[in-house]
């Protein structure tokens, strides 16, 4: 468990990221020693996880608020499960209330926006009673969102929740830039898929 020396330091890392242990150290009144197994004792217990978040005023983005009813928890846990590694996807929270699944995506423009609610959507998953949507800009708070934007590749057309953007009709009519975790992305909010390097072979000597 944290105490209140561990709350100030990541206090402090989350104001800035590049803070030096030396700079933490002196507010906290402790050697960069001890910042330091501080620090790395929660890196390994993984009460904390250090990474980058895009400031979202700059990027021009649309967030999808989802709310979901399903049969039971294990269609949430499926659909969790299922959705996991989806780029889109910044947040996934069982919730109480009129809904027990709540969850918000991010999409580059409003195409794409309109086909994850109604083609590749959770909300169309088996198991679920009744979904509702509310979409907007880019929110006032927080400023900063974990976004990842440079998804591992699937290296083809097929996205990780088992959508194949080549067989979507909305993907080929152009009303959607695609997943992209894959080869068929044709949007510019996420980076280009990663061309596979090829390795050069060393001459053998004769």
């Amino acid at each position: 468990m944290m105490d209140d020396i561990d709350k100030r330091l990541v206090s402090i890392l989350q104001r800035d990221g590049r803070t030096t242990l030396s700079e933490i150290g002196k507010k906290l009144g402790m050697s960069h020693v001890a910042v330091s197994k501080r620090l790395d004792k929660l890196l390994k217990t993984e009460q904390v996880k250090l990474t980058a978040e895009v400031n979202s005023k700059y990027l021009d983005t649309k967030l999808l608020f989802m709310g979901l009813e399903t049969e039971s928890l294990e269609v949430a846990e499926r659909i969790q499960k299922k959705y996991e590694k989806c780029p889109r996807l910044v947040m996934f929270a069982p919730v109480t209330g009129r809904y027990n699944v709540f969850a918000v995506m991010v999409a580059e423009d409003t195409w794409s926006l309109e086909s994850i609610i109604g083609t590749c959507s959770m909300r169309t998953e088996p198991g679920v009673r009744k979904s509702e949507s509310w979409f907007g800009n880019a929110p006032l708070m927080p400023e900063y969102l974990k976004l990842n934007l440079s998804p591992e590749s699937t290296g083809d057309t097929g996205a990780p929740c088992t959508m194949d953007c080549k067989n979507c009709g909305r993907y080929i009519t152009e009303k959607c830039v695609g997943c992209p975790c894959t080869t068929a992305y044709k949007g510019s909010f996420y980076a280009a898929p990663a061309k596979p390097t090829k390795r050069k072979h060393a001459k053998s000597k004769s």
